[in-house]
C-alpha cells in the first residue's frame, strides 16, 4: 500500500528503482522464532560408552543415562530442564511449560536413544 501511495506521489516513477542485478530479498522468519533446526546429535565414543556434546553438559562427558539425569537434576536448580522419574521406566520432563500444555514424558529407551547412550545389561 505505502508503495502505491510513493508511485501516485512520484507519478508513477519507483523511487528507487531494483538494480538490474538484484537478488530476490531473502525470506526470514516471523520475529521472535527461530529458524525450525535439527538437534544435534550427541557423541558417543563406542569404545568407552562416553557420550559428549549433550545439551546443558557444559564440556562435561557421561558414561550413563543415569549420570546425565543425575547431572541434570542438580542443574534444574537454575532453571535449566530435567528429567522426572515419574514410574520406572517413565521420565517427564520438568521446565517452563505454556499453559495448558500437556507434560512431555519419555520412556527409558527413548531417552538413551535420544542421548546415545546404552543401557548396559543389568538396566535392560
Amino acid at each position: 500500500m505505502l508503495a502505491c501511495c510513493i508511485a501516485a506521489c512520484t507519478g508513477g516513477e519507483p523511487v528507487n528503482p531494483p538494480a538490474a542485478s538484484a537478488k530476490p530479498a531473502a525470506v526470514s522468519e516471523p520475529a521472535g522464532t527461530k529458524p525450525a533446526a535439527a538437534a544435534p546429535t550427541p557423541a558417543a565414543d563406542h569404545g568407552t560408552g562416553v557420550v559428549q556434546d549433550l545439551p546443558y553438559a557444559q564440556g562435561r562427558t557421561f558414561d550413563s543415562l543415569d549420570a546425565y539425569l543425575a547431572f541434570l537434576k542438580q542443574r534444574g536448580k537454575t532453571g535449566v530442564p530435567w528429567y522426572r522419574e515419574v514410574k520406572p521406566g517413565l521420565y517427564e520432563l520438568v521446565s517452563r511449560r505454556g499453559p495448558g500444555a500437556e507434560p512431555r514424558r519419555y520412556t527409558r529407551a527413548e531417552l538413551l536413544e535420544r542421548f546415545g547412550f546404552t543401557d548396559p545389561p543389568s538396566n535392560r
